[in-house]
Order: C-alpha cells, then structure tokens, then sequence
C-alpha cells in the first residue's frame, strides 16, 4: 500500500504527460493539415496566375505578329509609292520636254527664217 502512496502521484503525472502528447500531437497534425490546406490553396492561385500569365504572353505574342505584318504591308505600300512617285517623275520630265519643244516651235513660227 505505500507503494501505491509512492507512486501513484507519479503514475499520475506520467499518465498526464502521455495524455498531453498524445492531445498535443494530434492538435499539431490538425495544424499541419490546415497549413497544407492553405498552402494548397496559394499554390492553386499562383497556377491560376501563371495561367493568366501564359495567357497574356499568347495575346502579346498575337498582337507582336500583327504589328509584323503591318509593317510588311507598310513596306508593301512603300514599295508601291516608290513607282508611283518615279512614275509621276517621268511623266514631269516628259511634259516638261514637250513643253520646251513646243516652245520651240511657238517662237519658230513667231521669228520665220527667210529663205533665199
């Protein structure tokens, strides 16, 4: 009997330790969960972010080509005007070489040479 008197506060405060451990541990694993849970839920939205962020790298590549094909079409118009302009230059020379020539034949006929 004075064992039990001995040793039974002793039992007593092992068996609150084990107890505490046992409590305690599973309150962690509660924590653990719920630290997952919500790290889980970061990752998810850091995915659906670099989704958006794929998806506007794609419009960006999108509108990038577009951009290149304005400037070929604006270089295609270049082109184009380029004739057009030595067109309109050679049209300009050749009116202004009609012109000198019919010039010429104004101020013949108004100065006639005299034949002999």
């Amino acid at each position: 009997m004075s064992a039990l008197f001995n040793w039974g506060p002793v039992l007593v405060i092992v068996l609150g330790y084990v107890m505490g451990f046992y409590f305690q541990n599973r309150r962690i694993d509660d924590l653990r969960d719920a630290v997952n849970h919500r790290f889980d839920e970061v990752n998810h939205r850091f995915d659906q972010v670099n989704q958006r962020f794929d998806q506007v790298s794609q419009r960006f590549d999108e509108v990038n080509q577009r951009f290149g094909d304005m400037n070929q079409r604006f270089g295609d118009m270049n082109q184009r005007l380029s004739s057009v302009d030595a067109r309109f230059s050679d049209l300009k020379d050749f009116i202004r070489v009609e012109i000198s020539r019919l010039e010429d034949r104004i101020d013949r006929l108004e100065h006639p040479v005299a034949r002999p």
